[in-house]
């Protein structure tokens, strides 16, 4: 009886090489560093470009004038009334206005 177990035995042996054999081959590792191009490096330069102007609010507050919140934020009149669709200068407190953004000189529209 010993003789059948070992030949069990050698057949189970045989079974799991040929599952092993079986196995897609691994591929081999790399032996050389890959190598990394840019074709069209005139493409990948950043440029810093300035960032859009942020809107401000201003609340009018008593004894306010379009005159004195455009000297303010360093805008003109009429700057501040065409950012706000205004056709006169009355103001009323608590108006909600709408600040243009300034030139880089700080001195309002050209």
């Amino acid at each position: 009886m010993g003789g059948l177990r070992a030949a069990g035995a050698l057949v189970a042996a045989a079974a799991l090489i040929g599952a092993c054999n079986s196995e897609p081959e691994a591929e081999p590792i790399p032996t050389t560093l890959p190598v990394l191009t840019t074709l069209r490096p005139q493409l990948t330069t950043t440029t810093l470009a300035a960032p859009p102007p942020q809107r401000r609010i201003y609340v009018v507050q008593p004894g306010d004038t379009l005159g004195k919140i455009a000297v303010g934020f360093g805008v003109t009149v009429e700057a501040l009334m065409d950012e706000n669709g205004k056709e006169d200068t009355l103001l009323r407190i608590g108006e909600q206005l709408v600040i243009p953004p300034t030139v880089v000189g700080g001195q309002g529209s050209p």
